[in-house]
């Protein structure tokens, strides 16, 4: 048994130098290492490994625009028409929009354009008007906005250059180019004792009315403008010497790309001048003078009639002496408000020729139904309707 032991070991020790002895705990690590990819600490991006990259689906498109229409020559000052055709190959937007960027020698009418819906396309139509001697359209982008707020937006359709021709008016051109120009309707009456004033409504077709302007008028001014691309209206007034028997003006007709006259006949309105009473502005620098000569007639006649004892004369005398009375009282002030409008005439549309700046009182000069006439500061003589009173 002694010697079985020695044995044994002996045998033991054979078995595991045969097999080979077990890697340390270092080993192990390192060959675990090995068996590992290399890896970036920063990004932890395997170096072996192959990414393919995934690109974002490209963005729909919706928007299919052109330039349906547009004239290819123009006069400086005339008013014109770009349509746009748009096809949108989508029911899920809110609106069509378009932006304007750039151009030259042209002024942009109506921000928002006219549109119609036919043939499954959009027609919007913007109106300019020529203001140099050349023309640029501006470069239009149209885009959708859709209820998440996100937009997509097309190619931008680039502006391109029309001709332009500049006219070269007569004296009398009024600065109007339109397809028509009519006269509507007339009123004329005595403005003062060497003026008449002339008040007229007017319309055209494709014309910008605010450049109206006439020749010899002393004072001219819009009562009422409306300005729209394709139809226009004025009421306008000119104060012209009571000289003139008519007044003249010409505008250019885009039809007949020819001058055409307007003639306005001066011819005071009798029954309009009774119908608001006096009219025209009274004078009354002579009233003293007047107060004089009617007291001292009274005081004539006085004397007389007790000379001769005439109850005719007396009756003289005291007709004479209640005017001359009624002269000499001071004329009644009215109260007018701040920024009240006064008027040239007392009549519906009747121009404003000013304002009044501040509260004050004001000369009362007579009164037609709403209207009371005044003298001005600045002795010019209006008419301010009853509601811009202090008493109302």
């Amino acid at each position: 048994m002694r010697f079985l032991l020695p044995l044994l070991w002996i045998f033991c020790l054979g078995v595991i130098t045969a097999f080979g002895a077990p890697e340390t705990t270092e080993d192990a690590q390192t060959a675990f290492s090995v068996q590992e990819s290399p890896v970036d600490d920063a990004s932890g991006y395997d170096e072996n490994t192959t990414v393919t990259e995934i690109e974002p689906a490209p963005k729909a498109r919706y928007l299919y625009s052109s330039v349906y229409s547009k004239p290819e020559r123009l006069f400086k000052g005339e008013v014109f028409q770009v349509t746009l055709r748009t096809i949108v190959t989508t029911e899920a937007f809110e609106t069509l929009q378009y932006r304007l960027d750039g151009g030259q020698g042209v002024e942009l009418l109506n921000p928002d354009p006219e549109r119609d819906y036919r043939d499954h396309a959009y027609f919007d139509r913007f109106y300019f008007k020529v203001t140099g001697k050349q023309a640029v359209l501006p470069d239009i982008t149209p885009f959708l906005i859709f209820g998440s707020g996100e937009s997509s937006e097309s190619s931008p359709l680039k502006g391109v250059a029309i001709d332009v021709t500049v006219l070269n008016p007569p004296k009398d051109f009024c600065g109007i180019l339109a397809d028509r120009f009519d006269v509507t309707h007339v009123k004329t009456t005595e403005y003062d004792k060497s003026h008449a004033i002339v008040v007229f409504m007017a319309d055209a077709n494709r014309s910008d009315l605010g450049d109206f302007k006439i020749r010899g008028a002393d004072k001219q001014d819009f009562e009422s403008l409306h300005n729209d691309p394709l139809s226009s209206s004025m009421t306008y007034y000119a104060v012209v010497p009571d000289t003139l028997e008519s007044l003249e003006f010409q505008y250019f007709n885009l039809n007949k790309k020819a001058y055409e006259r307007i003639v306005i006949p001066i011819e005071v309105d009798d029954d309009l001048v009774s119908t608001i009473s006096d009219l025209k502005p009274t004078d009354h620098g002579h009233d003293y003078q007047k107060t004089v000569i009617f007291a001292s007639v009274a005081a004539l006649f006085f004397l007389l009639a007790l000379w001769k004892r005439s109850w005719m004369m007396l009756i003289i005398a005291v007709t004479a002496g209640g005017y001359a009375a009624w002269l000499s009282v001071p004329m009644r002030k009215i109260c007018i408000e701040q920024n009240a409008p006064i008027y040239l005439l007392p009549m519906r549309n009747a121009p404003i020729f000013e304002r009044t700046p501040v509260r004050y009182q004001l000369e009362m000069q007579g009164h037609v139904k709403d209207y009371t006439k005044v003298r001005l500061l600045n002795d010019k003589i209006g008419w301010v309707k009853d509601e811009d009173t202090c008493a109302h």
